[in-house]
């Protein structure tokens, strides 16, 4: 993971048995099937590729999905570790059956986090399954009914969460938001793992291949959306976590320049999210000790992982959960970067792909994770003092570590700790455990995620209006909340059931009237910013520099009063902590600019806070 601990979980099918099954994507001759009202299937010519038949279904109202589109072809056989090839698309004769999704992209399946149990339990008991396999680039659409505008619907695109590592669109289902306030929706299966993400460090294989998948999706939307009645000069990219973090970046990329005109980011930064070459070079010889192959050259890496069976080759992989993006201006020298600058070093630079902007977390994102990690032996989740500073010292002393065996290398990794405990730490002094353990996790809400959101933010609210929120409404059905305790707040995850309008769709639980309204204004506001970049909301005014109003979302809507959020903590992450690391790696070869010394620190730091955590609990039990 290159955020901080626990920072991206999303959700993914790795909690779903894998069957076997068959591709739904073949190409048979027009069935008498109907759909609805006994009407023939809707079907759409895609140019350049077939005819598609889809499905109609009906919530509020008619809306068509059209599954399993593929948007490139799939990346077997050489094209493993490479970006996508989209010239030319996968065609077809006949007409294509589009009423299943494809198979999800391959990932180690049956890891259900904390967070991930909770929505899983949410969602229908009828949930497909399509399995898993490498032939994973296709998209789904979800078409309103009902008179366009002229120029086509607003269209929503969705990339999936899942740390990089897993992840799905199957669990997506659009069909309620769609039918409410007439929007199209695209939900996208990318590359993941070792598969979307591993790199040699050279141009042999340069890495980001998911990233490449995710503007391949967008390139065939600008091209084809509107065959289904689509926008394309009104196309929002959305995101959870893993896929807020692929939504902050492709407002850094410049290969994604004029493919979108909004950006929403929900509990996920991109800015300390990315990591270099330098820190994929040890799991390039991991990968290849794993597998048995030549670790030079590099060709000859290659040649032998791409014989390796796509099972054993993410399974035996599994174990490194560092996947994700990386800045590969050094690597790719055959095609131009994904990322030719590091987020934060674009964004002090201006140069971002800008457009309206919402961005937002929760209240205590880290909550569920922390639950997990010091086990039911400890429900109230308290927090001695003396664990608190052994976690915190443990945490960023390892982010402050030479690049390389240098014995003129001069570290400083008390200067960071210091900083850090002294921010943190209760004021004045304080006994109550429940009192640390709420500062402890105030740091991680804080420094993962607020902190970066609110960075990004602020730089495009410079050019576009940006709109900032803090999602604070706990669920009142009480089935839902049941083993979530009151002290953990709002975690990792908890807008996500209104977002996509749970309540309101029928799911595994019987929702209160007070959760279905909650659905109804959150599904409102997103779409209210889809077709206006506006979220139509009166009292949510615009996110500046200058004003950083932050809207707080629960029972009531607000803006925050300013004992609500502590904007001095966002300003400490994202103005003093860096100089602070800055000064204290500064005598090291290598780290050169503030830029590189957040680069090289943030990443790496995966499985330290949620190791450590657990094994303190260990000590003092």
């Amino acid at each position: 993971m290159k955020c901080a601990a626990w920072l991206l979980f999303a959700l993914f099918p790795r909690f779903f048995a894998v069957l076997p099954v068959t591709n739904s994507q073949i190409v048979g001759q027009r069935t008498p099937a109907r759909q609805g009202l006994g009407r023939e299937q809707p079907i759409v010519k895609i140019p350049g590729q077939g005819s598609v038949a889809g499905k109609e279904t009906f919530v509020n109202s008619k809306v068509i999905q059209y599954l399993g589109i593929p948007y490139a072809q799939p990346p077997l056989g050489k094209l493993r570790f490479a970006a996508p090839v989209t010239d030319p698309l996968p065609s077809w004769n006949g007409l294509r059956n589009a009423t299943q999704f494809a198979p999800s992209c391959q990932q180690v399946t049956n890891r259900l986090k904390l967070h991930e149990k909770h929505y899983k339990k949410l969602l229908p008991p009828d949930q497909p399954d399509p399995g898993v396999s490498e032939d994973c680039l296709y998209l789904n659409i979800f078409t309103p009914d009902g008179n366009k505008q002229d120029d086509g619907w607003p269209v929503m695109v969705w990339f999936h969460g899942g740390d990089f590592n897993t992840g799905t669109p199957v669990i997506w289902d659009a069909s309620t938001f769609v039918s409410k306030h007439k929007i199209l929706m695209v939900t996208v299966a990318y590359r993941l793992n070792i598969l979307g993400f591993f790199t040699t460090t050279d141009g042999e294989a340069p890495g980001n291949y998911g990233m490449f998948d995710q503007i391949a999706s967008l390139d065939w939307i600008q091209e084809r959306i509107h065959h289904f009645g689509g926008s394309p000069s009104n196309v929002v990219i959305f995101g959870h976590s893993s896929g807020a973090i692929s939504v902050g970046l492709h407002l850094t990329s410049p290969l994604s320049r004029g493919k979108f005109s909004k950006a929403i980011a929900m509990s996920g930064d991109a800015i300390s999210s990315v990591g270099s070459p330098q820190t994929e070079l040890p799991v390039v010889d991991i990968i290849a000790e794993k597998f048995g192959c030549y670790r030079h050259p590099t060709s000859a890496l290659m040649e032998c992982l791409r014989r390796v069976k796509v099972n054993i080759l993410v399974q035996e992989s599994s174990h490194i959960e560092t996947w994700g993006p990386i800045v590969d201006y050094e690597t790719s020298n055959a095609t131009k970067p994904f990322l030719p600058l590091h987020p934060r070093d674009a964004l002090n630079s201006d140069d971002l792909n800008l457009v309206p902007l919402m961005v937002g977390y929760t209240n205590n994102e880290q909550a569920l994770a922390y639950m997990e990690s010091v086990g039911k032996e400890n429900p109230d989740g308290k927090l001695s003092y003396s664990s608190f500073e052994t976690l915190i010292t443990d945490e960023f002393v390892s982010l402050v570590q030479s690049p390389e065996d240098n014995s003129t290398c001069e570290l400083k990794p008390d200067m960071v700790t210091k900083a850090v405990l002294f921010f943190y730490k209760p004021h004045p002094p304080s006994k109550d455990q429940g009192v640390i353990r709420d500062r402890y996790l105030d740091l991680q809400t804080e420094k993962n995620f607020a902190a970066g959101l609110t960075l990004l933010a602020g730089k495009v609210s410079k050019e576009k209006p940006a709109y900032v929120y803090r999602f604070d409404y706990r669920p009142k059905t009480p089935s839902v909340i049941k083993d979530v305790p009151e002290w953990a707040g709002v975690p990792h995850m908890f807008e996500l059931p209104f977002v996509w309008g749970l309540p309101v769709a029928g799911s595994a639980v019987q929702w209160i009237n007070s959760d279905k309204r909650m659905a109804d204004v959150m599904m409102a506001m997103l779409a209210s910013f889809a077709k206006s970049g506006n979220p139509g909301q009166q009292k949510w005014e615009p996110y500046t520099e200058e004003e950083p109003g932050i809207c707080i979302i629960d029972k009531n809507i607000a803006m925050s009063d300013p004992n609500a959020i502590d904007y001095r903590a966002l300003a400490f992450w994202n103005e003093y902590y860096p100089m602070v690391l800055e000064e204290a790696m500064n005598n090291c070869c290598n780290m050169t600019s503030s830029a590189n010394a957040w680069r090289e620190a943030s990443y790496g730091a995966a499985f330290t806070e949620f190791v450590v955590i657990t094994m303190l609990w260990w000590i003092e039990l």
